[in-house]
């Protein structure tokens, strides 16, 4: 018994080339892909820039909150008859404090913090009563 051979398939070297050759992306694929991002990443990035606004206007106003009150205890601190009307500048902040008095025995300390933002001019009012003790 004779054995035949087997023919040898050519057609599976051909298959390998046209699968290497329809590998890969289109150009349309591409841009098609690269839009999808753009519309993606161009929100985010506007979100982004808008955040580090407010971090930085919220930076702002905590300086502001804090010097106000320190500013309003420190008046607190002399006392009754001998708080005084002052101002001063502490960094980008400039600060007015004022005493008036309410009634008998009883003084408002107002302080005005005012600074700028990049476009505005912000500012901040805090009020305390200081008492005869």
């Amino acid at each position: 018994m004779a054995r035949r051979a087997l023919p040898r398939r050519k057609s599976r070297g051909r298959l390998r080339i046209a699968a290497l050759e329809r590998s890969g992306f289109t150009l349309v694929e591409i841009l098609v892909v690269l839009m999808i991002i753009t519309i993606g990443i161009v929100p985010l990035a506007m979100v982004q820039t808008r955040a580090r606004r407010e971090v930085s206007r919220s930076g702002d106003l905590t300086q502001a909150i804090v010097l106000a009150q320190n500013r309003i205890e420190a008046a607190k601190s002399l006392g009754f008859g001998n708080a005084a009307p002052d101002s001063g500048d502490a960094g980008r902040l400039h600060w007015v404090m004022t005493v008036q008095n309410a009634s008998f025995g009883l003084d408002r300390i107002g302080v005005r913090v005012t600074w700028f933002d990049g476009r505005t001019g912000q500012d901040l009012h805090m009020t305390a009563l200081l008492s005869l003790r």
